[in-house]
């Protein structure tokens, strides 16, 4: 796994208190648990642990965890 993917599942578990086992790559927001203002949150704390700003309308088009990784991956933040 890549140091990207270590780090968005570190968010998730920290944030939502969710099991690491849990935040596969192919888990989805509805998965996870997580509603529209949990995906809020979830930008917010990317944005204070890894730099990495994702726009509500980004936000929208984020189906799964691999895509929040490919996002992160492609904005180089720092992981």
């Amino acid at each position: 796994m890549s140091s990207a993917y270590e780090s968005v599942v570190a968010v998730f578990v920290a944030r939502f208190d969710l099991d690491a086992e849990v935040v596969v790559p192919e888990a989805t927001f509805d998965d996870l648990g997580l509603d529209s203002l949990s995906q809020l949150e979830l930008a917010t704390a990317l944005k204070k642990r890894l730099g990495v700003v994702i726009t509500d309308e980004k936000l929208s088009e984020i189906a799964t965890v691999a895509d929040i990784v490919a996002l992160v991956e492609k904005k180089g933040a720092a992981v």
